[in-house]
């Protein structure tokens, strides 16, 4: 199928080129204006060209504003250093309803009683691993500047248990 419409399509653009070769004054309703008037027409258009251009240059390009706005989204890791109070909240299993810890982030680096624990990312994205004692939990979520939501997940002497988090800033 794709054969048969390239050869339509080339068909179509020869015949198209041949009319336009047998009549040179138009074709249709455009007009061909001679050789001593397309020089013209091109140097006009030309500088139409750098008309544009030259505005163009003196306002703002879009594209540095797009860009202006990506970097104040993106913020340095070292943005979410400091001490973290968290809240984890069970939703399921038979793990303690609720549970209230303190971590530190250091450079992007999440610790947890002095031991790395997890990372947070330039966008405030955050992974956490913590073990203790036949212990453990995994936990994702975001933190923006002064606080932060997820979840996670973890087994431990009562089974397995998963629920939410929350964060917020304590410095």
């Amino acid at each position: 199928m794709r054969t048969v419409l390239s050869m339509l399509v080339a068909v179509g653009t020869l015949a198209a080129t041949e009319a336009m070769a047998q009549s040179p004054a138009s074709v249709g309703d455009r007009e061909f204006r001679p050789p001593s008037e397309t020089g013209q027409a091109s140097r006009s258009a030309r500088a139409q060209v750098r008309e544009q251009t030259r505005d163009q240059s003196q306002r703002p390009d879009r594209r540095d504003a797009r860009n202006a706005r990506a970097q104040q989204r993106v913020v340095a890791p070292d943005a979410f250093d400091g001490s973290w109070s968290v809240a984890i909240i069970t939703r399921s299993g038979g793990c303690d309803p609720s549970y209230r810890f303190r971590v530190e982030i250091i450079d992007g680096d999440v610790l947890y009683e002095g031991q790395p624990a997890g990372r947070v990312s330039r966008n405030g994205g955050v992974s956490v691993n913590i073990s203790q004692g036949g212990q453990q939990a995994a936990g994702q979520g975001r933190l923006s500047r002064d606080q932060g939501t997820g979840i996670w997940r973890g087994n431990g002497s009562a089974g397995a248990c998963a629920g939410v988090w929350q964060a917020e800033r304590r410095d």
